[in-house]
């Protein structure tokens, strides 16, 4: 059986032209919001974490690993008000508390490598996450995957 690769040791975040952009030691790192969530959130509809995914899919959501939240200082100055955390499912196989981006939760695609281009666009599905992207609207959306 082949295993995914591990979550990349991220030292911080930093803006890089329209995106935000994991910091590692090897260079810099993609990172990615989930799109469809902003239409569950608005009709109400939740989306699971990626325990709960069809098996058949689960190969493509393991793919996108949740960023773990990272301490303030390691985040970028001016855009600080703009970065949060929400729980994850405590029973899950990722139950880390995870960094979000304008209330989006955020991740890294675990196939991406540091300081090349990122590899884990699909649009209108994993987009890189923008330092412009409008807040994550709606209540509840704490419990939402992948």
């Amino acid at each position: 059986m082949r295993h995914l690769p591990t979550l990349p040791e991220l030292t911080g975040l930093h803006v890089s032209g329209e995106c935000v952009m994991g910091t590692t030691v090897r260079g810099p790192l993609a990172l990615y919001r989930y799109a469809p969530l902003q239409g569950a959130v608005l009709t109400g509809q939740v989306i699971p974490f990626a325990a709960q995914w069809p098996e058949h899919l689960k190969l493509l959501i393991y793919r996108y690993s949740p960023v773990p939240a990272l301490a303030p200082a390691t985040l970028p100055e001016p855009l600080l008000h703009r970065f949060g955390t929400r729980a994850r499912d405590p029973g899950g196989l990722r139950s880390w508390d995870q960094l979000t981006y304008q209330g989006w939760p955020v991740y890294v695609c675990l196939l991406d490598r540091p300081g090349t281009r990122p590899a884990g666009i699909i649009e209108s599905q994993f987009e890189q996450l923008r330092v412009e992207v409008l807040p994550l609207g709606g209540q509840g959306c704490a419990g939402q995957g992948p």
